[in-house]
């Protein structure tokens, strides 16, 4: 009897072995699985996806597939025409990377990781490639019992990209987590989201200001949190019956954006606000909201030197915000807290335009009205 207890105890081990073997080999086909229906299912949207050879890996803690030279590329990102912002036109986008590593815990099938590896370049538009570099980068998708998306967090360090113009931004860390619900009534939360970056370095040519003295090239700290509400269209905003037709319908449904913090340190200027966005009728952005904002001046001096702001706009907020403004007894910069608006494209500052927004040009926008 005892000799066969010593047996039992010496195959036991084998055969949770074996077990574990060939549980990750299921892993991994499912993995595979998963990846090949993405790939058709984009292509018969009108993406194109090309990739090189596929490894699988991972064992004994997770399954993974290493994909070769990914590049997925559409020339028409919402199906039909393009979304324009200003000079800026969205249509088209490539996106492409030395490889990525796809991988799935055995311990959390519901949980995907995607990290790039080696060299990336993002083009949109008509743009000029750029490229995108970070010592670590990676997403997180936590998915439903049924394959939905119920998370979403995003997780990089020293990420750079060279923009074709400006030149090189660069984040330190950048992190950012994302709720979904599966559904959402009238003015309901469909997801809450943070962001996170610190710090921020930006191009020598942004730091313009009365003297070059602008608010320098490092914003210190960005930090954004809300709330987006309404039900989402069927499809999500990137497929279905097309762009417009889908905001419109968000829109009407009670849609709408919750800032509950939005927090930019750039040297000695800082922003802290809250608002409340959503599209008025011709589906541009408008709102409300409140604005703690310190060392102003150089701010409003260094948006003017950027052609962000025009001299007399320039001119009026700081009169307005001198009038509110309370001066630190300790020699800190002037601070003051102001309501803001958004209106018919006019960001407002207690009823003093400051700056025009350029136009959401919409796609399809002439037939959706």
């Amino acid at each position: 009897m005892r000799h066969k207890r010593w047996i039992a105890l010496a195959v036991l081990p084998a055969l949770l072995l074996a077990g574990d073997f060939f549980y990750w080999r299921l892993a991994v086909s499912q993995l595979r699985d998963a990846f090949e229906t993405w790939t058709r299912r984009a292509e018969v949207t009108g993406w194109d996806i090309r990739h090189g050879a596929v490894t699988e890996g991972g064992w004994p803690n997770a399954a993974t597939l290493r994909v070769e030279h990914l590049t997925v590329r559409t020339a028409s990102i919402f199906g039909h025409g393009a979304l324009s912002f200003g000079s800026l036109r969205l249509d088209s986008m490539a996106w492409g990377s030395d490889a990525i590593l796809l991988s799935t815990g055995l311990a959390r099938p519901d949980a995907l990781e995607v990290t790039p590896v080696g060299v990336n370049t993002l083009r949109l538009g008509d743009g000029q490639p750029m490229p995108v570099s970070a010592s670590h980068m990676r997403l997180r998708l936590t998915l439903r019992p049924n394959g939905s998306l119920r998370a979403v967090d995003l997780d990089a360090v020293t990420l750079a990209a060279e923009f074709p113009g400006p030149g090189k931004v660069s984040v330190g860390h950048l992190s950012g987590h994302a709720d979904l619900k599966a559904t959402a009534g009238r003015d309901q939360p469909v997801a809450t989201f943070s962001v996170s970056a610190r710090p921020v370095v930006l191009p020598d040519t942004m730091n313009r200001g009365p003297g070059n003295r602008g608010p320098g090239t490092e914003i210190s700290e960005f930090a954004l949190e809300g709330v987006l509400n309404g039900p989402m269209p069927s499809g999500g905003f990137m497929g279905g019956q097309g762009l417009t037709t889908q905001a419109m319908s968000w829109r009407d449904e009670g849609g709408s954006l919750e800032l509950h913090r939005l927090a930019i340190a750039w040297g000695q200027a800082r922003l802290d606000a809250t608002a409340t966005l959503a599209l008025d009728e011709e589906l541009q952005p408008m709102g409300a909201g409140t604005g703690k904002i310190v060392g102003y001046e150089a701010a409003l001096d260094a948006l003017a030197a950027n052609n962000v702001l025009t001299r007399s706009a320039t001119k009026a907020a700081k009169a307005v915000l001198s009038l509110l403004a309370t001066t630190p007894s300790d020699g800190e910069p002037a601070q003051v807290e102001v309501p803001l608006t958004l209106q018919f494209r006019t960001l407002s500052v207690r009823q003093v335009p400051l700056v025009r927004l350029p136009e959401f040009d919409w796609p399809e926008h002439q037939s959706a009205f």
